[in-house]
């Protein structure tokens, strides 16, 4: 391994310390708040909890993926696992994007939750319809791929069917949450509900730029190898996201409040 290698794999490793970290305390008070609250409030908090532990076990997993390809100097990171070959980059990719399709769902379910009275409309039922679509447009190629057992061509590129369909209800999600969120903020009278809001429009701006960042990525990646160094901004967009996801949102749910019934 070239001391080039091992200076990606340390700062792959400092960055996504720092990520999962931030990841983990939002899941862990949002998980303590959960424990305490009841109805609609009960439920969002549940949705951040999960999500959070989505996303932990899928970048952790991306971010061992990784460090065993560029080790190995194989781009699948290729083992041998139980006696038979094992693609674990490969895994690690299709476990992540996996993540992060049910981690936009439930910001999805969050959205219904907390501005709609947990009441489903059209527009929500075609969100959710198209995050399980590419859910099972996903599986297919990549596990097989993973184990050994068949190959299928599965390309993480902005054309790819499942990333199409992610783009399609990942950015309906995030536009919805920021106009949603934005709306809430002009009505809201109460200090509380105020900060939320407006931590939760900062969220939906975030997550917009990350699409952004991710979009840039997979159109210019073709042409161009240095065109994934936008996933380096994308991953400050999400740390900015959690960062007002624990200080805005989770953060100021007084004790008396989360304790009341």
């Amino acid at each position: 391994m070239t001391s080039s290698t091992l200076m990606a794999i340390v700062s792959m490793w400092i960055l996504m310390t720092l990520w999962l970290v931030l990841v983990a305390t939002a899941a862990v008070l949002a998980f303590k708040k959960w424990q305490k609250t009841y109805d609609f409030l009960k439920k969002q908090m549940f949705y951040i909890w999960l999500g959070g532990t989505f996303v932990f076990t899928g970048d952790l997993l991306h971010t061992i993926g990784y460090t065993i390809s560029a080790y190995n100097g194989s781009p699948t990171g290729l083992l041998e696992l139980f006696g038979r070959p094992f693609e674990s980059r490969t895994f690690s990719l299709f476990f992540d994007g996996l993540v992060f399709m049910v981690y936009y769902m439930l910001w999805a379910f969050f959205i219904v939750a907390r501005y709609q009275q947990g009441q489903f409309n059209n527009r929500d039922k075609t969100t959710v319809g198209l995050a399980i679509g590419a859910i099972i447009l996903m599986l297919p190629g990549a596990v097989p791929n993973a184990f050994g057992i068949y190959t299928l061509q599965y390309d993480i590129a902005i054309w790819a069917p499942h990333i199409i369909l992610f783009l399609i209800f990942g950015l309906m999600t995030v536009w919805k949450l920021t106009r949603c969120s934005t709306h809430a903020l002009a009505q809201a009278s109460d200090g509380i509900i105020k900060t939320q809001e407006r931590a939760l429009r900062t969220i939906g701006i975030s997550l917009l730029f990350s699409f952004l960042f991710f979009i840039l990525t997979l159109a210019l990646l073709p042409f161009n190898e240095m065109s994934g160094l936008f996933m380096i901004p994308k991953t400050f967009a999400y740390m900015v996201a959690f960062t007002y996801l624990i200080r805005g949102v989770i953060l100021p749910i007084p004790t008396a409040q989360a304790n009341a019934k």
